[in-house]
């Protein structure tokens, strides 16, 4: 995803990532490399197991702290601020 993050196809292309999102990091992550949107099953279906609609509430509340935390961590304050540029490259 990186490495079409960086080409200039990227910008005629809706991105939706749809496995391995099982924190907030993983959302932004996705949402750093480009993509619009991010499905989140298994960890729904867990909450939805051990707790009905309340588990998945809970689910959704976790995921929606730690994404709201990383971001503050990279001194992000909105989704939009969201992009390549908070990206660490090793």
């Amino acid at each position: 995803m990186y490495n079409l993050h960086n080409s200039a196809t990227l910008h005629h292309i809706v991105a939706f990532v749809d496995t391995g999102i099982r924190s907030g990091t993983d959302v932004l992550k996705a949402l750093t490399l480009g993509v619009r949107a991010v499905l989140i099953g298994r960890p729904i279906l867990y909450g939805l197991a051990c707790g009905g609609q309340e588990g998945v509430r809970r689910v959704l509340d976790i995921l929606k702290r730690e994404l709201v935390y990383d971001m503050a961590c990279c001194g992000l304050t909105s989704i939009d601020q969201i992009n390549k540029d908070i990206l660490y490259k090793h």
